[in-house]
C-alpha cells in the first residue's frame, strides 16, 4: 500500500477538495429532514404558514448546492483515479520492459495485458470515485446515526440492531467474493491469451482448418469464465437482497414503534418524519456495503497482481562500474563460453575470434544452439561459462544501451509494427532517421520494388506483425530496418529462408558492399554463408567443424554432407573439382 500512498499523497489537494465537497454535501443531507419537520410540526400542526414559502426554498437550496457539491467530488476525484492509474500503467508497462528475457520465457502475453489494463482499472477506480464513497458511506451513516440519537435515543436502537447484522453479512460476502475475484482475474488472463495467440495466428488456424478445434479451446476457457462470475452473481443475489430486506424491515419497525411513540406523546409527528427519512438516508449505505466490498476486494486482489510484477528484478542489468567505449569497432570475441537454462545445456566451449569488418556464418541443425550465441551477445541472458567481449571489453562490463545500441539484429521470427513501411524501417533511429537513409536501405535489402507498386509507396501501413504482406517481403523490410539503422555489426538470423535464391543472392551483394561492418550470419542454406571470412557448424551446443568454404568442403564432413543435400553430390565434386584445378594452376604459374 505504500506505493499507492505516494500516489495519492501527489494529488492531496484534490483529495481535500473532494472530500470538502463530500462533507458539505453529506451536512445538506442532515439538514433536508429538520426542514421536513418543520414543516410537519410547525406549517402543518402549528398552522404557521408564512415560512412555508422560506422553509420550501431552503428545500431548493439543499438540493442544488448537494448536486453543485457532488459534481466537483466526482469530477475531481474521476480526474484524480484517471491521473493515477495513467502514471501507475506507465510505470508498469515501462517496468515490464526493463525486464529480462527469462520472466517472459515464464509468463505469457495475456497475463501481462490483463494486468497492464484490467487491473490498473480496477486501482484507479477505486482510488477515485470508489474510495471517496466508502468514506461517504462511513461519515453518512455516524452522523445519520447521531441525528437519529438527538431525536429519539430509544428509537435509534432499532437501527443500531440492524447494522451488525448488515456488517456480517457484508463481511462474509467479501470473504467469499475475495477468493472468486482472484480466480476471475487469472481466467481473464488465460482467456486474453487463448484470444490473442488465436487472433494472431488466425492464417495458421485457417491453413490448417482448426477453427473447430480453437473454438472449442475459447469455449471451455469461456465456459470457466463464466462459471466463475456466475458463482460471483450467485453470491451477490444471495447476500445483497438480504440486505437490503433488512434495510426496508427497518424502516417498517421505525414507523410502527416511532408511531406508538407519537401516541405517548413522546415525539411528535414533524420528529417521526424527520426521523424516518434519517432511517431511510441510512439504508443506501447500508444496501452498497456489498457492492463497496466486491470493488474494493477485487482491487486489492488487482494492487496485489501488479506488485508481484514490480517485484520482480531483471536479471540482466548494467554494472556498477561501466566502461564505455568511444568508438565501437565491431571485433567480437567467444571465449570457452557456455550457456544453460536450468538442466538444459545449451552451448557449451564455443571459442571464436571474429575482427572487425569481418563476416561469421554459422550453421547447423534446429535446436543446435545457433539463436542463442546471439542472445548472449546482446545479454538477453548472460554465461553461465567463459565470457563474451566486444573490442576487447567484456559485454558485462558495457551498459546494455551502448552493447545494444551497436548490433541491428534480423530476427529469426520477423516481427513488424501496425505502422507505415517508412516507420517501420525507422525502429532504430525514429527521430532521427532522414527518408534517403530509409530508400538506401529499402534499396539494399531488395525491397524498394515492390514497395513502389504498393497504393502507398513507403507510407503504405501495414497490419499487425505484417500481415498483408509475403513471408519474404517481411523479411526484406526486416532486413531493410536492420542496415538503416547503420550499426558497426549486422546480424541475420536465417534472414532470407522466405527468399528465392535469385532475390538472396541480389541481398548478398549488396551486403558486400557495405564495407568496415562486422556480419554474422546465420542460416541453413549454403548460400547464405559460403563468402563468410569463417563458418562454424554447430552441433548439440558445441562447434562440430570450423573454416571457410573451401576448407570445410575438403574436410568432407558435415558441411560436405549438407552441400550435398542442398545442390547434390555431382556439384559438390565438381565444386571441388575446380578448386583443384585452380589450385593446380596458381602453383603453375
Amino acid at each position: 500500500m505504500k506505493y499507492l500512498s505516494k500516489k495519492m499523497k501527489k494529488y492531496w489537494y484534490f483529495y481535500l477538495l473532494a472530500f470538502s465537497c463530500m462533507m458539505g454535501a453529506v451536512l445538506l443531507d442532515m439538514l433536508a429532514p429538520q426542514i421536513t419537520q418543520s414543516i410537519i410540526d410547525d406549517v402543518i400542526v402549528g398552522k404557521n404558514t408564512g415560512i412555508l414559502l422560506q422553509l420550501l426554498f431552503g428545500l431548493l437550496g439543499i438540493g442544488v448546492g448537494r448536486a453543485i457539491f457532488q459534481y466537483v467530488k466526482e469530477y475531481t476525484l474521476d480526474c484524480v483515479g484517471v491521473s493515477i492509474g495513467c502514471q501507475i500503467r506507465k510505470e508498469l508497462f515501462d517496468h515490464i520492459q526493463s525486464l529480462s528475457m527469462g520472466y517472459f520465457d515464464r509468463h505469457n502475453t495475456g497475463e501481462l495485458m490483463a494486468r497492464i489494463k484490467d487491473d490498473v482499472e480496477r486501482i484507479w477506480t477505486v482510488l477515485g470515485f470508489l474510495g471517496m464513497l466508502a468514506v461517504e458511506c462511513l461519515i453518512h451513516t455516524i452522523l445519520v446515526v447521531g441525528c437519529m440519537f438527538r431525536i429519539s435515543p430509544k428509537l435509534t436502537l432499532l437501527p443500531l440492531c440492524v447494522m451488525p447484522l448488515i456488517a456480517v453479512c457484508a463481511i462474509l460476502m467479501e470473504g467469499k467474493l475475495g477468493k472468486v475475484y482472484d480466480d476471475i482475474s487469472e481466467e481473464t488472463a488465460k482467456l486474453n491469451t487463448v484470444a490473442q495467440e488465436n487472433l494472431s495466428g488466425v492464417r495458421t488456424v485457417k491453413a490448417f482448418a482448426r477453427e473447430r478445434y480453437e473454438i472449442r479451446k475459447f469455449k471451455e476457457r469461456n465456459a470457466k469464465f463464466f462459471d466463475l462470475n456466475m458463482e460471483q452473481a450467485r453470491c451477490v443475489a444471495f447476500y445483497q437482497p438480504l440486505i437490503s430486506m433488512m434495510g426496508k424491515m427497518m424502516l417498517m419497525a421505525v414507523v410502527v414503534c416511532g408511531g406508538i411513540l407519537v401516541i405517548r406523546k413522546e415525539l411528535s409527528i414533524g420528529e417521526l418524519g424527520a426521523f424516518v427519512e434519517y432511517a431511510n438516508n441510512i439504508i443506501w449505505p447500508m444496501e452498497i456495503v456489498g457492492w463497496l466490498s466486491n470493488d474494493l476486494a477485487a482491487a486489492v486482489a488487482s494492487n496485489r497482481k501488479i506488485q508481484a510484477i514490480f517485484k520482480e528484478t531483471p536479471v540482466i542489468e548494467d554494472a556498477k562500474e561501466l566502461v564505455k567505449l568511444e568508438d565501437v569497432k565491431g571485433e567480437i570475441r567467444f571465449e570457452k563460453v557456455g550457456f544453460s537454462l536450468g538442466e538444459s545445456k545449451i552451448l557449451k566451449d564455443i571459442d571464436f575470434t571474429l575482427k572487425s569488418g569481418h563476416t561469421l556464418g554459422i550453421m547447423g541443425m534446429t535446436g543446435a544452439g545457433k539463436t542463442s550465441m546471439i542472445n548472449l551477445l546482446q545479454r538477453f541472458y548472460d554465461v553461465t561459462d567463459g565470457r563474451i567481449c566486444l573490442d576487447g571489453v567484456d559485454i558485462r562490463e558495457l551498459s546494455l544501451q551502448q552493447l545494444r545500441a551497436s548490433m541491428a539484429v534480423v530476427m529469426q521470427d520477423v516481427f513488424l509494427f501496425s505502422d507505415t513501411i517508412t516507420q517501420n524501417i525507422r525502429t532504430g533511429q525514429k527521430e532521427t532517421m532522414e527518408m534517403d537513409t530509409v530508400s538506401w536501405a529499402a534499396r539494399h535489402s531488395s525491397a524498394h520494388g515492390f514497395i513502389q507498386h504498393l497504393n502507398e509507396g513507403y507510407e503504405t501501413l501495414i497490419g499487425e506483425r505484417g500481415v498483408g504482406l509475403s513471408g519474404g517481403q517481411k523479411q526484406r523490410i526486416s532486413i531493410a530496418r536492420a542496415l538503416a539503422k547503420k550499426t558497426p555489426i549486422l546480424i541475420l538470423d536465417d534472414s532470407t529462408s522466405a527468399l528465392d535464391m535469385e532475390t538472396e543472392k541480389e541481398i548478398q551483394s549488396k551486403l558486400k558492399e557495405i564495407q568496415s561492418v562486422t556480419k554474422i550470419i546465420i542460416g541453413h542454406r549454403i548460400s547464405a554463408v559460403k563468402d563468410a571470412d569463417e563458418i562454424l557448424i554447430l552441433e548439440d551446443g558445441r562447434v562440430a567443424e570450423r573454416g571457410n568454404h573451401e576448407s570445410l568442403m575438403r574436410q568432407g564432413e558435415r558441411y560436405y554432407e549438407t552441400y550435398c543435400v542442398q545442390y547434390g553430390e555431382e556439384a559438390a565434386l565438381a565444386e571441388l573439382g575446380l578448386q583443384k584445378e585452380k589450385g593446380v594452376t596458381e602453383l603453375c604459374q
